[in-house]
């Protein structure tokens, strides 16, 4: 980003919009893909290692903390982003007001933290809150610096910056869990991926907190900042509720079976999915006053979405009795049946997550803050009682269904928008549905008739399953002639060679 003289931000010239996806696609990718391989072999060395109550508590922690950040945030990170062209003075007073919110957030999470210990009923909770809750000040030093990273597309640093965290924290945390230190092996783990990620984007970025604050658009700014954190802590809390409440009525050690199942039903969504997700709120900010363009991206994003998450959540619902004893060890075994109910809701969020950037670029944050409010009141009474009626399974079949009808809500807002439609959505992507059912077919005929009554190793069927599954899919939704195929192609292209887009 270049700065005038009179220090106003100026979007940035040269590059055009496609060409910037495409680098920025080609850096994500290759950083997730490499990354995220190393994340989950690292994951599942340590899953071997702890115990699920370790994890529970973990989740726990992280519940809090991620809640106090979004409030130390404030949505100013949403903020930099959707306006166009901020002062200097008024970044500035973005930075100091975050930091701020963090170390308030700090303090009283420390504080509180025995209480909290206290009424779940986890002792070691006291212990572990106080000091996970320091991620707080160590990302707040970032949300300008990454901010203005995002806004001119820069992804390829964000990416990179990302590569440095994870390259250092992975072999820190497997260290910490082979030495034997429990939960503290995960605490360290996450504390030091956003210190080793606030320092290397402070490299990238030539901005520096300064000391001149106000600005005559700061109310403005505020003021969405302030509708936005709403939404986000709605959002947050309904993402949260689940755990929350199955954490309360089963205990860590039910909660520690059923995080590790949420991770592996929404790995789809955080290792590949993100990917698309990364890059659609900065494109939807930037085509905000071109309706068409905007309508174009967005079916564009929910077909390379689905055409990934639909298949692969799929593929984990299927492949869960063979996946979690080979993966994790026979002591995650009570976790397969809450893994199949996840997977469904991971795929119905991978499209969900696509629907707000839309807003946004259109100012509709009010209506996205009425939305969570709305699916907060219907989510949190629906996981109550299904955790009463048959636990963390019971908190799945219940909360989902709800979660899919008020969707459809935001669904059809965002469309009016862009002047969509569901039916041309529907029409975008009944491909990638029909070749997902086509898969699961062939891979149930194949369980059932040509590998019943084999024992031993889960590997070989893992393997067997999985290559069958990925062929059918393949090839019916290359047979169909969906137009997923020539964008996939496209993708791919820019993925391989870096920048690979006309200007």
């Amino acid at each position: 980003m270049r700065m005038a003289p009179e220090g106003i931000d100026v979007p940035p010239e040269g590059p055009s919009l496609k060409v910037r996806v495409a680098r920025s696609m080609f850096w994500i990718t290759w950083s997730r893909g490499v990354l995220q391989l190393l994340s989950l072999v690292t994951t599942l060395v340590v899953a071997r290692i702890l115990v699920p109550a370790d994890y529970g508590v973990m989740a726990l922690a992280s519940i809090w903390v991620t809640s106090a950040g979004l409030l130390a945030d404030m949505g100013l990170g949403a903020a930099i982003i959707q306006f166009r062209d901020l002062e200097r003075r008024e970044i500035d007073t973005c930075f100091w007001i975050t930091m701020l919110l963090a170390v308030v957030s700090y303090a009283v999470l420390s504080l509180a933290a025995p209480i909290i210990a206290l009424w779940f009923d986890s002792p070691p909770l006291a212990g572990v809150l106080p000091v996970v809750a320091l991620v707080l000040p160590l990302t707040a030093c970032r949300v300008v610096s990454d901010s203005l990273l995002r806004k001119r597309l820069a992804l390829d640093r964000v990416a990179q910056a990302e590569v440095i965290g994870s390259l250092v924290t992975l072999p820190v945390l497997l260290g910490c869990a082979l030495a034997g230190m429990g939960v503290w092996a995960l605490v360290v783990g996450y504390l030091m991926s956003p210190l080793v990620r606030t320092i290397a984007t402070y490299v990238f970025v030539p901005w520096r907190p300064g000391l001149r604050l106000g600005g005559k658009r700061v109310r403005e700014v505020i003021g969405f900042s302030l509708a936005t954190l709403g939404v986000r802590m709605m959002w947050v809390l309904r993402e949260s509720v689940d755990e929350l409440v199955v954490g309360k009525v089963t205990g860590q050690v039910s909660l520690g079976l059923y995080t590790m199942a949420k991770e592996l039903a929404l790995m789809p969504n955080h290792k590949i999915a993100t990917v698309i997700n990364m890059l659609s709120s900065p494109v939807m900010a930037e085509l905000q006053a071109n309706i068409d363009a905007m309508r174009a991206a967005l079916y564009r994003a929910v077909r390379l979405s689905a055409a990934i998450v639909i298949p692969t959540s799929a593929g984990i619902a299927l492949v869960a009795n063979e996946m979690v004893p080979a993966l994790l060890g026979p002591k995650w075994v009570p976790a397969i049946p809450i893994l199949r109910l996840l997977s469904f809701y991971a795929a119905v969020r991978a499209i969900d997550a696509l629907l707000p950037p839309v807003l946004f670029a259109r100012h509709r944050e009010r209506f996205l803050l009425w939305y969570t409010l709305i699916l907060l009141a219907v989510v949190l009474p629906a996981a109550i009682l299904g955790a009463l009626w048959d636990g963390a399974a019971g908190v799945v079949l219940f909360s989902t269904p709800v979660y899919c009808v008020v969707m459809v809500f935001m669904a059809r807002e965002a469309l009016a928008e862009l002047n969509g439609r569901l039916t041309e959505l529907w029409l975008e992507t009944w491909p990638v549905f029909a070749a997902a059912a086509a898969m699961a077919a062939v891979v149930l005929l194949t369980r059932e008739f040509a590998l019943a009554g084999q024992s031993g190793s889960p590997w070989p069927n893992l393997i067997v399953l999985s290559v069958i599954g990925a062929v059918t899919y393949g090839a019916t939704l290359l047979a169909i002639g969906s137009p997923v195929i020539g964008e996939g192609v496209e993708v791919v292209g820019w993925v391989l060679k870096r920048g690979h887009a006309r200007r």
